[in-house]
């Protein structure tokens, strides 16, 4: 599975929300199954937390975006912008949104977002910026 856009966003508006605003979202991603041999492929090094990665039961991505569709189009795309993960993991779907008034507060949303939830799923390796 891969993300389907704009449909996978479908959920997260409200009328309040549109595609292009601001947010911050959090993407599921799958592991190659020999994630090493991926990873040596891509990059000369492994990173502080490969272990986290390696030894976690699920990964997750979260960023922060001043057009939600336009970040995500560059995840789908792969051609710009691309993660350090999600050159090596697929994005399997979009777990998330959390709306901001702007891309300022979107940028101190992830943050806090990301800690959230690393404590909240224990099993989850959860990366952000």
């Amino acid at each position: 599975m891969s993300l389907s856009l704009p449909e996978d966003i479908e959920p997260f508006l409200d009328d309040t929300h549109t595609w292009t605003d601001p947010a911050v979202y959090a993407l599921c991603l799958s592991r190659p199954d020999d994630l090493a041999q991926a990873w040596d492929a891509e990059f000369d090094h492994r990173p502080d937390y490969w272990d986290e990665l390696v030894e976690a039961a699920n990964v997750v991505y979260v960023g922060a975006a001043k057009s939600l569709i336009s970040r995500l189009e560059d995840h789908h795309n792969q051609d710009v912008r691309k993660t350090v993960l999600t050159a090596v993991c697929d994005v399997e779907s979009l777990r998330n949104v959390w709306w901001c008034s702007d891309m300022d507060h979107a940028i101190q949303e992830e943050s806090k977002l990301s800690i959230m939830m690393q404590n909240q799923y224990a099993d989850t390796y959860v990366h952000s910026r």
